[in-house]
């Protein structure tokens, strides 16, 4: 085991560490072994030694303790690495940058799958007219996901949909821009029973049968909270799928039900694959966001594609009103639902 250097961090010795130092301390965190991240440094095992003890007596601290299985980061350790990830993801970014154009910035922008289908297009080809378009390395995940990568430094900006009660827990450590609020839609196949409803209820949505994202997804779990606030139990899905472009697919031709957010249900309807189902009492609406390191300034390129979402993404979807009820020879309007 490493001794605990007992001078307290030293801004001339971490001016001394080169990026395999920072890299070392990644490398034993992911691997949990001091041998596999020589291996990945090709560096012998007394040259990670000499590595450890320099990274440590820079920080002042111990930051990693020898186990039977290997050796695991400290919780000092473990805070600087949380550091660490993002001077290292910033270094392999500028490396990126420079191989293809340098001219071009890269911006790494993770993002939902739903945001490919309406935002993302439509700021590709605002930037492309203003000639301000950079290269664009696009990963989709979960929020979750998104985030953890931002967080370490792999990606610039994320596009993302959060409750807006998950705004504020997110804001402490990231900086968040609102972009617009959207409701959650139920699709239907056009032949369905519930596609000429006028006033569908939340009971009526047991008819089915359902193709909803898997159990645990935010899309699922919002979808699930008003049947279980009604006493009801959630309907239960036919098929089970994450995409959302897939389910739209599946239930325009196989005669489902199935559930989007509104920007990712309108090309569909508008295709008329898909019918949107008019709701009585809409679905909880979910907060289109644009999130960068709270810590850091934002690079041109990625504040410049923030401006363009905010111009493009500053319309919100509105949900589809009922029609008109025929009474007595006179229609009255009435009043506006969303799904």
């Amino acid at each position: 085991m490493s001794k605990a250097p007992s001078a307290p961090a030293s801004p001339n010795r971490i001016d001394r560490l080169r990026i395999r130092h920072l890299r070392l301390l990644d490398l034993v965190a992911r691997s949990g072994s001091l041998t596999a991240a020589g291996e990945a440094l090709h560096i012998s095992q007394p040259a990670v030694t000499k590595m450890l003890q320099e990274l440590e007596q820079a920080f002042g601290c111990r930051l990693i303790e020898r186990t039977t299985r290997g050796g695991r980061l400290t919780a000092a350790g473990e805070r600087a690495l949380e550091r660490l990830r993002v001077v290292l993801g910033a270094i392999d970014a500028a490396g990126e940058a420079l191989q293809a154009n340098p001219e071009v910035p890269l911006v790494r922008l993770g993002m939902l799958p739903l945001v490919g289908v309406e935002v993302l297009p439509k700021v590709v080809a605002l930037l492309r007219n203003q000639g301000t378009l950079p290269r664009l390395a696009v990963r989709e995940q979960t929020v979750g996901g998104l985030t953890a990568l931002l967080g370490n430094g792999e990606l610039d900006c994320v596009i993302g949909r959060l409750q807006k009660e998950e705004v504020t827990q997110f804001q402490a450590r990231l900086h968040i821009t609102p972009l617009r609020d959207e409701y959650l839609a139920v699709a239907c196949a056009p032949d369905h029973v519930l596609a000429r409803r006028r006033d569908t209820k939340l009971a009526d949505l047991h008819a089915g049968p359902w193709i909803l994202p898997p159990r645990g997804t935010h899309t699922r779990d919002v979808f699930e909270q008003p049947f279980l606030n009604a006493g009801q139990l959630p309907p239960t899905p036919h098929i089970e799928s994450a995409s959302f472009h897939s389910n739209l697919a599946m239930t325009a031709a196989g005669g489902f039900l199935t559930v989007a957010p509104a920007s990712a249900l309108a090309p569909y309807v508008a295709m008329s694959m898909v019918r949107e189902v008019r709701l009585r009492t809409p679905f909880a609406s979910g907060r289109l966001v644009f999130i960068t390191p709270a810590e850091s300034e934002s690079p041109p390129a990625v504040a410049a594609l923030r401006q363009a979402l905010e111009t493009v993404a500053g319309i919100e979807p509105a949900p589809p009103a009922r029609k008109p009820v025929q009474r007595a020879g006179r229609s009255r309007p009435a009043p506006p639902s969303g799904g």
